[in-house]
C-alpha cells in the first residue's frame, strides 16, 4: 500500500475574542442569579415582617392566686410513739406442796375462783398423824417420869437438910430432871416439825384469785416444789411494755396513758418504772395499771402510745406545701412581694398530713402551703385567702 505524503491539517481554533464573550456571558448570568435570590429573600421578609404586625399580640400570663400560710418557728416538737407490750396478771403463782407425799384431794378447776385461805388440794397425812400420836405418847410417858423424878429429888432435898442424904445423892436426883424436862423440850421440838409437815400437807391459796392451770389429778405422787396449779390474783391486769430510755427518764409516776388491744382503747396509768435496762433488748419496763375497763385475759398483747419531746428549732407545715427538690431533698416554695421564691427544707417527722421541718426559710416568712405543683419559683403569683385557697388547703390536710 503505497504511503500518503499529503501534510496534515490542523482544525481551527476560537478566538480569544470569542472566549472573553463567553466568560462575561457565564458571569453575568451568575450575577443575574445571585441579584434574583437576594429579591426573594428581600421580598420573603417584608411579607413575614407584614404578617408579624398583623398578627394580634399575646396576652400576658395572668397572675395566679395561691394558698398561703406564715412559717412560725418553735423550739421543739412533740411526736406520737407506740409501744407494744403484753397484759399480765398482779400476782400470779405457782401452788406446789413443800413435802413429797400422795395428792388426795384438789378442790380446784381452772377457772374457779377462790378466797384467800381457801384450802386447794392436801396430802397423805397418815404417816404424820401416827408419828404425832408416838411423840405425844412419849411425852406423856417423859412426863411422868419427870414427875417423879422431881419428887425424888424434893425428898432428898429434905434428908439432906436432916443429914440423912449426902449432896452426892441430891445432885443425881437433880441432874435427872433436868434430863427429862430436856428429853420432853425434845418431843415437843419433834412435835411442833410434824406439825409443820401437816401444814405443809395443804395448799392454800395465798390471795384471793382465779385458777389459770391444773397439773395434777388426785393420786399423783409428787416431789417437794412439785406445781400443782397456778392461780392469778384476782385484780385487773397490768401492761408490761419496754420503753426506749430517753422517754422513760421524762415520764412520771401516774401518768395517764391509753393502752390498746385488739382495737380498743383502754385508759391506764404509770404504775412503776424498772429501775434497770432490760439485757436483752436494752429498753426500760413499764407497768401501767387499767384504770376501767373490761380486764383482757392474761398474757395478751396490746399497745400504748406516748407523747415525746423532741427539742429543735422548726415548723409545722402540711405536706401537701412540700415538693421533692434534687438528690433526695424537699423544698418550699415562698413567696414575697408577689414572687415565687425557694428555700430548702429538711424533714424531721411526719404526723399524719403535716410535717415539721427545718431549712433555709426564716420564722414569719410565707409559704405556698397547697397547690405548689402549679406554680414555678421566680412566677408572680397572689395571696388567695378566700374560699378557693382555703378549700385547696382542707383538702391536702384531708388527704
Amino acid at each position: 500500500m503505497a504511503r500518503s505524503n499529503s501534510p496534515i491539517v490542523d482544525a481551527p481554533r476560537p478566538s480569544a475574542l470569542r472566549r472573553a464573550a463567553r466568560r462575561a456571558g457565564r458571569i453575568i448570568v451568575t450575577l443575574l442569579v445571585i441579584a434574583a435570590a437576594a429579591g426573594a429573600v428581600v421580598a420573603g421578609r417584608d411579607i413575614l415582617a407584614d404578617r408579624a404586625k398583623a398578627a394580634p399580640t399575646p396576652q400576658a400570663a395572668p397572675v395566679i392566686p395561691v394558698a398561703v400560710e406564715t412559717i412560725v418557728l418553735v423550739d421543739h416538737h412533740d411526736i406520737s410513739r407506740r409501744f407494744s407490750g403484753q397484759f399480765e396478771a398482779a400476782q400470779e403463782t405457782a401452788l406446789a406442796f413443800e413435802r413429797a407425799g400422795t395428792v388426795v384431794t384438789i378442790l380446784i378447776r381452772e377457772g374457779d375462783r377462790v378466797a384467800a385461805g381457801a384450802t386447794i388440794a392436801t396430802l397423805d397425812t397418815r404417816k404424820l398423824n401416827a408419828e404425832r400420836d408416838r411423840l405425844i405418847a412419849s411425852r406423856t410417858g417423859m412426863v411422868a417420869q419427870a414427875e417423879l423424878a422431881r419428887r425424888t429429888n424434893a425428898r432428898q432435898d429434905e434428908l439432906r437438910d436432916r443429914g440423912f442424904a449426902t449432896d452426892q445423892t441430891l445432885d443425881d436426883t437433880s441432874l435427872t430432871l433436868a434430863r427429862l424436862e430436856a428429853s420432853i423440850a425434845e418431843i415437843d421440838a419433834a412435835i411442833a416439825g410434824v406439825d409443820v409437815d401437816l401444814s405443809n400437807s395443804v395448799i392454800v391459796a395465798p390471795f384471793a384469785g382465779v385458777v389459770s392451770t391444773r397439773a395434777l389429778d388426785i393420786g399423783a405422787i409428787v416431789a417437794p416444789g412439785t406445781p400443782i396449779a397456778t392461780l392469778q390474783q384476782d385484780v385487773p391486769p397490768r401492761f408490761r411494755v419496754g420503753l426506749d430510755p430517753a422517754l422513760a427518764d421524762a415520764l412520771e409516776q401516774g401518768r395517764d396513758a391509753v393502752v390498746t388491744t385488739g382495737g380498743l382503747p383502754l385508759p391506764a396509768r404509770l404504775s412503776r418504772l424498772s429501775p434497770s435496762l432490760d439485757p436483752a433488748t436494752r429498753s426500760r419496763t413499764a407497768f401501767f395499771d387499767l384504770i376501767v375497763g373490761p380486764s383482757p385475759p392474761d398474757r395478751a398483747t396490746g399497745s400504748v402510745e406516748l407523747r415525746q419531746r423532741i427539742d429543735g428549732v422548726g415548723a409545722w407545715v402540711p405536706l401537701s406545701a412540700l415538693r421533692q427538690g434534687p438528690r433526695g431533698t424537699w423544698t418550699l416554695l415562698t413567696v414575697s412581694g408577689g414572687r415565687v421564691g425557694v428555700e430548702a427544707a429538711e424533714v424531721l417527722h411526719i404526723e399524719a398530713a403535716r410535717a415539721f421541718v427545718r431549712g433555709t426559710f426564716a420564722d414569719g416568712a410565707t409559704f405556698i402551703s397547697a397547690g405548689a405543683h402549679r406554680v414555678v419559683p421566680g412566677q408572680m403569683v397572689v395571696p388567695d385567702p378566700g374560699p378557693t385557697a382555703r378549700a385547696g388547703e382542707d383538702l391536702a390536710w384531708a388527704r
